[in-house]
C-alpha cells in the first residue's frame, strides 16, 4: 500500500516541533491517557504523525486506554480517513480502548466510518459527541 512507506518518515518529520503540523497535549488522568490536538487543517499526513504520536505515548508509557480530543478544522476525505484507520491496527493500537471526540460537529460522518473501519479490524475504538460521555465509556 502506497501510505505505507510514509509511516516512518511523517514519524521522523514530526519529532521536529518546527515542522509539526498540528499541538499536541497529553495528559495522566485517574483511569486514562487524555490527549488533546489542534490544526488549522487536516490531512493524510497530518492525522497518522498525530496518531502515530499518541501510539507511540502509549507504548511507552504502557497505557491502554486513552481519550482523543482532536480540533481540526477541516476534514479528511473518506479515502484518507479508510488508511488512517487500516493503519491504526499496523501501528500498534490493537489492545488500546480508545474514545475520540471531535470539537467539529460537522466532522461526525467521516468519524463514524473510521470508528466502523477501525473497529472491523479489531481495534476497540469508539466516538462520542462530548468528553463526559467517552470518559464514562472509556471508565466502563
Amino acid at each position: 500500500m502506497k501510505y505505507n512507506i510514509f509511516i516512518r518518515e511523517i514519524l521522523v518529520a514530526n519529532q521536529s516541533k518546527e515542522n509539526k503540523l498540528y499541538t499536541i497535549k497529553f495528559e495522566q488522568r485517574k483511569g486514562y491517557l487524555y490527549v488533546y490536538g489542534q490544526a488549522e487543517k487536516d490531512s493524510f499526513e497530518t492525522s497518522l504523525g498525530f496518531w502515530m504520536e499518541i501510539v507511540t505515548y502509549c507504548k511507552e508509557n504502557k497505557i491502554s486506554k486513552v481519550l482523543v480530543e482532536e480540533d481540526f478544522g477541516t476534514d479528511n476525505s473518506i479515502i484518507d480517513t479508510y488508511e488512517i484507520m487500516t493503519q491504526g491496527q499496523k501501528i500498534g493500537f490493537t489492545g488500546v480502548k480508545i474514545a475520540f471526540v471531535d470539537r467539529q460537529p460537522d466532522q461526525m460522518n467521516t468519524n463514524l466510518f473510521g470508528e466502523t473501519v477501525a473497529r472491523n479490524r479489531g481495534l476497540i475504538a469508539k466516538v462520542f459527541r462530548s468528553v463526559k460521555e467517552a470518559e464514562k465509556w472509556l471508565l466502563s
